[in-house]
């Protein structure tokens, strides 16, 4: 998220992992239909797209391992945990597809 000061000037949160992890948590979320696409308000289910940002998160893992804090390790673990939960669930009810959904 942008924030800007008095004089509308928007300056760009800090470079973080903890954005890092959060930014594509969001773009697995959108892909797995959770959370409308911000544009456009709707939902898509794309998963071959959700499952690259799952992947892009455990090589993140993989990359950052013996460099993240404790809170950083349990963050991107539970994160991981809870996208591939859900994309199970999308895998199971059949929605595969770039398609909005109502």
């Amino acid at each position: 998220m942008a924030l800007g000061d008095e004089t509308g000037n928007v300056h760009a949160p800090p470079a973080t992992l903890d954005f890092l992890i959060h930014t594509l948590f969001t773009q697995a979320l959108m892909a797995l239909g959770r959370i409308p696409n911000p544009i456009t308000q709707q939902k898509m289910h794309n998963l071959p797209t959700a499952k690259h940002f799952i992947d892009t998160l455990a090589m993140l893992e993989q990359k950052t391992a013996g460099n993240r804090t404790a809170d950083e390790s349990r963050m991107l673990e539970e994160i991981q945990h809870q996208l591939r939960l859900m994309f199970m669930d999308e895998q199971a009810a059949g929605r595969v597809s770039a398609v909005p959904t109502p």
